[in-house]
C-alpha cells in the first residue's frame, strides 16, 4: 500500500523533486504537470516511473533541462519542434499555440518532435489540445499511439495497429535507448491535431476511440520505494 496523493500533491511533489535535481522552476513546473496528469490518467509509465528515469538522465548529463526548444514550420501544416536534447513536454508546449492555430485554419496539422526526452503518452499536450476543442493522435518510436477526443478529454492508448497514416510516420521515429552511458537524449515523436469541425479530418477522427472517459480517481497511491528512489536519484 502506497502513500495517497491528489493531483495537486502529485504535481507539487514532482516539481520539488525536479528542482532538487537542479531543474529550473519553470521547466520543473511544466514537466511536473505532465507527470501528474499521466498518473491520474492511468498512463503510469509516463508518470513517476518516467520522472525517476529523467531525473537520473539529468544527473548523468544526458538530458539538458535548460535547453531552449526551436520551432520551425516545415510546410503549411507541418511544424518541427527541436527539443535540443531537453524535456519533450516543454518543447511541445512551446509549439502548442502554432499547432492549434494551424489546425483550426487547415483542419489538421502535425508536429514532428525531435531530439527530446522520451515523450511518453504526452498527456499534458493532448489534454491542452482537447481543452481547445481539438482531437489529437500522438505516436513515438516505441510504436504506441495515444489519442484524445474533446468530447471525453481522456487520453487513451489506441489498441492494435496505428492508423495507416501514422504507421508510415512511426518508421521515421526509431526507438532510442535510455542509458547512463549513451549520448544526449534523442527521442522523436509525431503529434497530429484534428479539428472535429473540418471534413478533411473526418477519416482520421473516425479512428479515435469513442468510449466515455472513466471517472478520474480523486487520490492516487504511489509506492514508497519508488518515491525513495526519486528523492535519492
Amino acid at each position: 500500500m502506497g502513500d495517497i496523493y491528489d493531483i495537486t500533491d502529485l504535481e507539487m511533489l514532482a516539481r520539488d523533486c525536479l528542482t532538487r535535481a537542479g531543474v529550473s522552476r519553470d521547466v520543473a513546473s511544466c514537466v511536473a504537470r505532465d507527470v501528474a496528469l499521466a498518473e491520474v490518467s492511468g498512463q503510469i509509465d509516463s508518470g513517476f516511473e518516467a520522472l525517476l528515469r529523467d531525473i537520473r538522465l539529468t544527473r548523468y548529463g544526458r538530458l539538458h533541462p535548460d535547453a531552449v526548444p526551436v520551432v520551425r514550420r516545415m510546410a503549411t501544416t507541418i511544424l518541427r519542434v527541436d527539443a535540443q536534447h531537453g524535456f519533450a513536454t516543454c518543447a511541445l508546449a512551446k509549439g502548442l499555440s502554432a499547432l492549434a492555430d494551424t489546425t483550426r485554419a487547415e483542419g489538421m496539422a502535425m508536429v514532428h518532435l525531435t531530439r527530446a526526452s522520451d515523450p511518453g503518452a504526452m498527456v499534458a499536450t493532448l489534454s491542452a489540445l482537447a481543452g481547445q476543442g481539438l482531437a489529437a493522435l500522438a505516436a513515438h518510436g516505441g510504436g504506441q499511439v495515444y489519442a484524445i477526443r474533446p468530447d471525453t478529454a481522456h487520453v487513451m492508448a489506441v489498441g492494435g495497429s496505428a492508423p495507416s497514416m501514422l504507421s508510415a510516420l512511426l518508421s521515421l521515429a526509431p526507438v532510442a535507448e535510455d542509458s547512463p552511458l549513451g549520448g544526449p537524449v534523442d527521442h522523436c515523436a509525431w503529434l497530429v491535431a484534428l479539428d472535429p469541425a473540418a471534413s478533411a479530418a473526418a477519416e482520421l477522427l473516425a479512428c479515435l476511440p469513442v468510449s466515455a472517459a472513466p471517472e478520474a480517481p480523486g487520490r492516487i497511491a504511489l509506492a514508497p520505494d519508488l518515491l525513495a528512489q526519486i528523492v535519492n536519484a
